[in-house]
């Protein structure tokens, strides 16, 4: 008789490291805007959404984005969806713990 094998999950990249925001630097004299791009920097792989303490990285991010006004930017495979700060803690439920603490200008 075969017992019940278990199988874990495999290890797939953290989800915070797909978020990012792009700050404006300046235009240069040929008209070209040049932008600094803002990420958490992460590289974990995990079994879970995120890896032990990146949701907290992924908020202040976000947080960070929306204090400056800037769109949150999600990269999924070939995709680029770009959303409001709230919007984007609204989606992993996070929405009035990042409004508050957009409104304090805080992270």
């Amino acid at each position: 008789m075969i017992l019940g094998m278990t199988t874990q999950n495999p290890n797939t990249a953290c989800m915070c490291g797909s978020y990012s925001y792009e700050v404006p630097v300046h235009e240069d004299v040929s008209g070209d805007k040049v932008w600094q791009l803002k990420v958490t920097g992460c590289t974990a792989t995990t079994q879970r959404r995120f890896a032990a303490g990146h949701d907290a990285k992924l908020k202040s991010l976000i947080i960070q984005a929306g204090a400056g006004g800037h769109q949150v930017r999600r990269i999924e495979r070939d995709t680029v969806v770009a959303k409001d700060a709230v919007r984007v803690a609204a989606d992993l439920g996070w929405e009035d713990l990042v409004r508050d603490a957009i409104a304090r200008g805080s992270s």
